[in-house]
């Protein structure tokens, strides 16, 4: 594998415990830890602000449009925070006593999922519709009326029914393991593909998610990491993943049949989250609670 991936910065401060999440928003990066606490960093990993969002572990954190930032802790609760993100801003949005472990932010829309199948739709912060999907959702995606989830064993999308509360239908079932990430151009409002781990959590597979082709499989790489991937990553043009073998690999090319190596980083602590940034950059939470960033182009 050629490898011209480096990474280039490495955060002065960690979360007490891991750094179980990080989304990124306009040329900000927000990470979550084991800690409870909600960290802001500049694009280099200059730290900018330390929020007390939670008193436990955060689970999983979302930004929509606007940047309003949700986040989900095993203390049973869901809050937000908007500009300037200090402990003042910090909102609750609901108290829940099953586990929310996968949030999603397609525009203003916030979808929830929680262990015991059930996504959650929001708009305003007032909740539209609950659709109970039985399986425990450990990832998540949403646009355009769909629905995308997975667990274990298979990747789901299901169709939401307008204007009746809970509706869906089955749109495809696919063999796959969590998580998923939506990537690729944009056309007429979606992403082009879904990438997600097989089902042994090792190997990657893209399926093509525009309606002309039916979630039809572009290709499928097995054992790409030694170890069960934690999280995956996309723009239109690169996938990122990262797992328990602590390395994070990158991938281009990806309409072809094979998709094109850009080679791996080495992070040293096993990989917790991944997101992608501005100007190619790669954020990584890792387990030793330091936040990276790496390129790969």
């Amino acid at each position: 594998m050629p490898n011209n991936a480096r990474i280039e910065h490495t955060s002065s401060e960690a979360h007490e415990g891991e750094a179980t999440c990080v989304v990124y928003f306009n040329h900000q990066l927000f990470s979550g830890g084991a800690d409870g606490k909600v960290r802001v960093w500049s694009e280099s990993l200059q730290l900018l602000a330390t929020v007390n969002a939670h008193d436990a572990y955060i689970y999983c954190m979302a930004v929509n449009e606007h940047g309003k930032l949700y986040s989900s802790s095993c203390d049973g609760l869901v809050k937000y925070m908007q500009p300037p993100y200090d402990d003042a801003s910090v909102q609750e949005l609901f108290r829940c006593y099953d586990a929310i472990q996968a949030m999603y932010c397609d525009g203003s829309v916030l979808y929830t999922g929680d262990d015991k199948g059930v996504v959650t739709t929001w708009s305003n912060d007032r909740m539209l519709f609950k659709y109970n999907l039985v399986e425990e959702v450990k990832s998540l995606a949403g646009e355009q009326k769909l629905i995308y989830t997975v667990r274990d064993l298979d990747v789901v999308v299901s169709l939401t029914v307008e204007g009746k509360s809970g509706k869906y239908s089955n749109k495809a079932v696919i063999p796959g393991k969590s998580p998923l990430t939506l990537l690729g151009p944009i056309v007429e409002g979606k992403r082009s593909f879904i990438a997600f781990p097989d089902r042994t959590g090792m190997g990657l597979q893209l399926v093509n998610n525009l309606p002309q082709q039916q979630f039809a499989h572009i290709w499928q790489l097995p054992n790409c990491h030694e170890w069960i991937v934690n999280s995956i990553c996309g723009d239109d043009r690169h996938l990122y993943s990262g797992g328990y073998d602590k390395l994070v690999k990158g991938w281009t090319d990806l309409a072809s049949p094979q998709p094109r190596a850009l080679g791996q980083v080495e992070v040293g602590s096993w990989v917790n989250s991944i997101c992608c940034g501005d100007n190619n950059n790669v954020y990584i939470a890792s387990n030793d609670g330091f936040i990276r960033s790496a390129k790969f182009i």
